[in-house]
């Protein structure tokens, strides 16, 4: 083994050399170097395989089967336990029938939508929209009866109605459920008319709840992958007890038919909306007069308090039931009424289905302090106008820049801002936005009014020049924002 010596005492090159020499002089494949490794010793590169599938024995085989024949059981007993509490509602006008749909799945004015018998004396509900407009309603019965609705009664925030059809017999009232014990992953079926074919049944899960899709003004809605398509609005999602727990309301599409995503109204917010058009006309709403918003994160990070967990106020209208039980601007509500709340939709409903003048109890976290509220919600006011058609204006020596921020603000004119329904008379405006900038980034946009920043509030130009160049602008800085849509906080981050 002299070359071998030599391997231990030569250079790179020449231990190389050495090694191919000796590989080749010795020509065994099992020769061993003094390092220890051998060709023998190099392992293979690793594979993975798929473990083989498991055999069924006969008996799992039959069980398997029966398990599928008794959910299909259950579909089809449901089925023909509800369908004849579903309707096909025409909304004819002068001008147009059979009309088609909206992109959103829904009727559009003269089309055809679905509904559910909620009472054998004749009450129908269903959407909003599927009845929205000067059209005649036109009711067909699962038996192929029609019927000219009597009474139409809606509520756009929530896109509820029912109607009314006269001297209708033997009617079969559909089952209410409750839409709080629905859960995530529950079965359901959709049922209605979609494209006008009338008497069809989709099944799918409970993909999640208390979505809000921006459709109308009072959001708390089931996601399902129930196939529901355009037509279908109106139609009843039921459980597999056969019990109503939603209204099918909306879509999202990308082709106009279902992509797996469809929306309904929890029928629990849909029959109380439909006791109050019955009772009242109308829809009587309380509120406390607080603007909220998620907390994310980053606010989280600035607030101290762990994210998703409450809800953040932006705003409190003075003499408003929450100014009264002493809220401010900052807190975190944590609990209405002993409900925790994190997501705005579902505080909404909370509040807007409370009695008014009747006491709740509101906890709150206040700078890491807890601290327990009594309010007295009050009847919700009619929404001020915010159609103004004027522009907020400033001089061009009240203006000032922050090429930190990527952001140029102004002093602006609070006469303006009340017309454009921005109750503000304090702060500055954003006049302009660098693209790409970190405001930008964070979401700010012209025409929103600053009002605090860090806990400061903003008086005057002046004043938040000078906080500016106060702050370390290397950290993140916290501002309450307002705007048409109301007030909200934003994080930007240098």
């Amino acid at each position: 083994m002299k070359i071998a010596r030599s391997i231990r005492t030569g250079c790179i090159a020449c231990m190389v050399t050495a090694f191919l020499l000796s590989t080749v002089a010795i020509g065994h494949a099992s020769s061993v170097l003094e390092t220890g490794i051998t060709k023998d010793s190099v392992k293979p590169p690793v594979t993975f395989t798929a473990p083989p599938l498991k055999s069924l024995t006969d008996s799992e085989t039959k069980n398997a089967i029966q398990s599928a024949k008794n959910l299909s059981q259950a579909f089809r007993h449901i089925s023909n336990q509800l369908l004849p509490s579903v309707v096909a509602i025409e909304n004819r006008t002068d001008s147009l029938r059979n009309a088609g749909q909206t992109p959103n799945g829904m009727p559009a004015k003269g089309g055809v939508g679905s509904g559910v018998i909620i009472d054998s004396s004749g009450w129908i509900m269903t959407n909003n929209h599927v009845v929205a407009g000067a059209g005649s309603i036109i009711v067909r019965l699962h038996d192929g009866r029609e019927f000219m609705a009597e009474q139409v009664m809606t509520d756009p925030k929530t896109d509820i109605a029912i109607v009314r059809i006269p001297n209708a017999k033997n009617l079969n009232a559909a089952k209410i459920g409750n839409s709080n014990g629905a859960y995530v992953g529950d079965w359901v079926l959709a049922l209605g008319q979609p494209f006008g074919l009338e008497s069809t049944v989709t099944a799918g899960i409970i993909s999640a709840k208390g979505r809000g899709i921006g459709l109308s003004d009072s959001e708390n809605h089931i996601q399902t992958d129930a196939a529901i398509n355009p037509g279908n609005s109106g139609g009843p999602m039921v459980n597999l007890d056969g019990e109503v727990i939603g209204i099918n309301t909306a879509i999202s599409s990308s082709s106009g038919g279902s992509d797996g995503v469809g929306f309904a109204v929890p029928i629990n917010l849909a029959n109380w909306v439909a006791n109050q058009l019955i009772d009242h006309g109308n829809v009587q709403r309380a509120f406390l007069g607080v603007g909220i918003q998620p907390i994310t994160q980053k606010l989280a990070d600035h607030f101290n308090v762990p994210p998703k967990q409450g809800l953040l106020v932006t705003h409190v209208l003075p003499e408003s039931p929450a100014a009264n039980a002493g809220v401010r601007t900052g807190d975190i509500l944590l609990k209405f009424a002993g409900a925790p709340v994190s997501a705005p939709n579902e505080f909404q409903t909370f509040v807007e289905r409370a009695v008014v003048g009747q006491s709740y109890q509101l906890v709150i976290n206040r700078n890491g302090v807890l601290e327990d509220l009594n309010c007295v919600p009050q009847s919700q006011p009619n929404r001020p106008s915010e159609d103004s058609g004027e522009l907020m204006h400033t001089s061009h020596s009240n203006r000032t820049s922050s090429g930190r921020l990527g952001i140029r603000v102004g002093d602006f004119d609070a006469t303006v801002a009340r017309k454009m329904g921005i109750d503000a008379t304090e702060g500055v405006l954003i006049l302009a936005i660098e693209p790409g900038g970190h405001a930008h980034r964070a979401g700010l946009v012209p025409g929103m009014i600053l009002v605090e920043v860090n806990h400061n509030k903003i008086e005057s130009l002046n004043q938040f020049n000078q906080l500016m160049s106060e702050l370390d602008l290397n950290e993140s800085l916290l501002f309450l924002t307002k705007s048409q849509i109301g007030s909200r906080f934003v994080v930007i981050e240098s």
